[in-house]
């Protein structure tokens, strides 16, 4: 099994997780994995009526999609399910 998981940098109780996460245009869903682990993936929307809705969370994504210099949501507010 491989698990790249265990070998993220600890620190007390918290993992310090390396994540991929990119950005659909097409469903205004931002996408997050834990490469290798081979389970991991989900998505999270703006749309605080959806199952996937967290709009703070959706907007810190954004945020750091953008901050990376790839493609996220104009206005993470303004997306939804």
């Amino acid at each position: 099994m491989d698990n790249d998981i265990r070998k993220s940098e600890k620190g007390g109780n918290t993992a310090y997780l390396n994540i991929g996460a990119w950005y659909n245009a097409e469903t205004g869903h931002i996408h997050l994995t834990l490469p290798h682990s081979g389970w991991f993936h989900t998505t999270v929307n703006a749309n605080e009526q959806s199952k996937r809705g967290h709009p703070n969370l959706y907007a810190k994504l954004a945020r750091a999609l953008k901050e990376a210099g790839v493609a996220g949501p104009d206005d993470p507010e303004a997306n939804d399910d």
